[in-house]
This record gives C-alpha cells, sequence and structure tokens, in this order.
C-alpha cells in the first residue's frame, strides 16, 4: 500500500529533525579498542577491562546557556550550543521511534569524515562513509553509485540524503529557525529502556517550518537534557498539508546515547574491505 503525499513529507520532517539533532560533526572515535591480555607489567594475570571513555567536555557554547524554569534561550544559542557539542564528541548513537517505527542509528567521525551504520526495526537498512555509502536492500548492501544500475543509483540517492542529514550545518540550520526556546520545569521522563529519569525540558516557543523544502511545519520541539549540550531525549510533533488541504500530524521521539563513547562500526569495516583509521 502507498502512503499518502502528507504522510511521507510529515515522516521526512520527524526523520530529518531526528537525524539532524543527533548526528556528528567533527573528530572522534570509533570502537573502543580490546582490553590488553596482560594483568600487569609483566602481561600475566587477568585480562584487564579497558577504562570507560571521558565524558566529552562542554564547550564554552554551552557552559554559556543556564537551565532555570523560565529561562530564554535564543535559537542561534542553543543551535550553536548543539552543534558543537556534537563536535566534542564525535559518536553515538540514537533510536528513534515514529509510527511504530523504530529507527537506530551508530555513528562516527574519523579523521573528520563520517561513518555511519543505520537500521529499521531491527534490520540494517544504511551504512555509509564519507565517499560512499550502502543500502540494504532484499537482503544484500547495494553500494551506491549515481552512474551505475538502477539499484546502485536509487542507492546514491539514499546515502547522499542520509549524509546530508548527519552534517552538523544541519543540526544548526533546523534549530536556528525556531522562534526562540523557553526551558520548562524539571521533570521525570521515560528513556529508551523504560526507565526514568529527571530532566530538563528546553521547549520551542512555538510553530515554525525548518526546511523551506519541506511543505511541513514542526508544531512542538522539545529537546530534554540534563546539561546544556548531552541531548537525552527529542520530541517533534509536525504537521503536513497536501494541495487539497488534508493535514497530517505525528510525532516522533528520538533517545540519544554513548555521547563521546566510541561505537561498533564492523558492518563498515567489512563492507569496505580495510579497517577504519583510526584517530
Amino acid at each position: 500500500m502507498r502512503l499518502p503525499r502528507t504522510v511521507l513529507t510529515l515522516t521526512a520532517l520527524l526523520l530529518l529533525t531526528a537525524c539532524a539533532a543527533g548526528e556528528p560533526g567533527a573528530a572522534p572515535t570509533t570502537s573502543a579498542p580490546a582490553g590488553g591480555t596482560g594483568g600487569g607489567p609483566g602481561g600475566g594475570g587477568e585480562p584487564t577491562a579497558p577504562a570507560e571513555p571521558a565524558a566529552p567536555a562542554l564547550p564554552a557554547s554551552c557552559a554559556a546557556i543556564e537551565l532555570v524554569t523560565g529561562a530564554r534561550i535564543a535559537s542561534v544559542d542553543l543551535a550553536t550550543c548543539l552543534t558543537d557539542y556534537i563536535r566534542a564528541a564525535g559518536s553515538g548513537r540514537f533510536e528513534s521511534r515514529l509510527e511504530g517505527q523504530v529507527s537506530d542509528q551508530r555513528w562516527a567521525l574519523v579523521d573528520g569524515g563520517l561513518y555511519a551504520v543505520g537500521s529499521r526495526n531491527g534490520e540494517p537498512s544504511v551504512a555509509v562513509t564519507p565517499d560512499t555509502g550502502w543500502l540494504f536492500t532484499d537482503g544484500t548492501w547495494v553500494q551506491a553509485d549515481p552512474g551505475g544500475s538502477s539499484e546502485q543509483m536509487r542507492a546514491a540517492d539514499g546515502v547522499d540524503g542520509y549524509r546530508t542529514t548527519s552534517e552538523p550545518g544541519m543540526t544548526y540550520a533546523m534549530i536556528a529557525v525556531a522562534p526562540g526556546f523557553t526551558v520548562g520545569e524539571r521533570a521525570e521522563v521515560e528513556l529508551a529502556d523504560g526507565t526514568t529519569t529527571s530532566l530538563w525540558p528546553i521547549r520551542a516557543d512555538g510553530p515554525f517550518q525548518p526546511i523551506p523544502a519541506i511543505p511541513a511545519t514542526t508544531t512542538e520541539l522539545v529537546v530534554w537534557t540534563d546539561v546544556p549540550g548531552p541531548t537525552a531525549r527529542l520530541d517533534v510533533t509536525g504537521t503536513a498539508v497536501d494541495g487539497t488541504g488534508q493535514t497530517t500530524t505525528g510525532t516522533s521521539t528520538t533517545f540519544y546515547e554513548d555521547w563521546g563513547q566510541g561505537v561498533d562500526l564492523a558492518e563498515i569495516e567489512e563492507l569496505v574491505g580495510v579497517p577504519l583509521p583510526r584517530p
């Protein structure tokens, strides 16, 4: 069954917002290296567990934002903070839930280039590197090639779009056009694993159209965070109206985890055929 255009438009808006708020922008890490086999200087004893990576330092642009109930935050200031933190973290993972669908992405920046693996409802869907990518189609990976077969050309379109939403400039552009943000009262909210935690809601002050090319409006956007920068949860409600006046409304919830902690990108290493470069 083909979805109505308004549903497709709305889905694009909500997914773009989720991706843009959680994708990378600069230097970082891939999977954490395996722990050493030695238990000390002599190499004997039990294996040593790898140390936990330190949490990314908050950029100055985030430290300047005060989270107190009723505080107003300029859109440009929030956009700058979120983008700078993405760059500082350099790796992470997010899970987005929309209309019964669950999308997951692991991403990292290596030598300034984006590497990301996405899945949908537990099945692989896309893998991108700085200069190529693959779509998972009918049980197999199809490499993007704008001059190749019809499947390869479709893969090229999908990979290019996926990579574009992962650029930090997209995060900045989509948040900066909001009419401003206000901090609400700290509240208990649910996380991806079903547990709850206390977070600050940073809520857009009104509706806005984040992408001029997409005829849809974000009617509500809430960034949930403990401190400015490392977003924990993002709630986005959007509305799309087609040429006949038909309106479709939907809400996506995205959970962000593992900021700067390194992620497993073994699928990309297998597709590329060589280990990823390390910082």
